[in-house]
């Protein structure tokens, strides 16, 4: 019995200290990014997306549904787009970009309010953006007798 013991007391310090030298630092990829959640931004923090975001893309519209912009952006990008909670398609937006299509989604979510999600290789979910915090107040000067 006591040689058995011995056995596994030596058994379970070889497998805890060949855990310690197989163990290393984490790689740029596994370390969490911070997400850009303003207006307008993109985060495709798993890298789908495949759509060129430097082609040419126009949007423009005068008090229409969301959806009329996006399927604008479409027409020339092949972008399917989705809408997340509280975002509707029938949202009354007025934008009028032209240029290459992240900055014509950047205009369009600044418009609205709405950031863009990667849900796949040529797809996109408008969501809420973040609302810009308060600036803080600066500090009253110090006074002097």
């Amino acid at each position: 019995m006591r040689r058995f013991a011995c056995m596994l007391v030596l058994l379970v310090s070889l497998t805890l200290g060949a855990s310690a030298v197989l163990a290393t630092a984490p790689s740029g990829k596994e370390i969490m990014q911070p997400i850009d959640t303003s207006a307008g931004s993109i985060s495709d923090p798993k890298k789908l997306f495949t759509v060129d975001l430097n082609k040419a893309s126009k949007v423009s519209v005068v008090a229409m549904p969301l959806e009329v912009a996006f399927n604008q952006i479409n027409a020339t990008t092949g972008i399917e787009f989705g809408c997340g909670q509280g975002i509707t398609p029938q949202t009354p937006v007025t934008v009028s970009m032209t240029g290459k299509t992240r900055d014509v989604l950047k205009a369009l979510g600044n418009a609205i309010g709405i950031r863009f999600d990667v849900n796949g290789p040529t797809q996109l979910r408008a969501v809420r953006a973040r609302e810009k915090a308060p600036r803080k107040p600066l500090p009253p000067p110090p006074t002097h007798p």
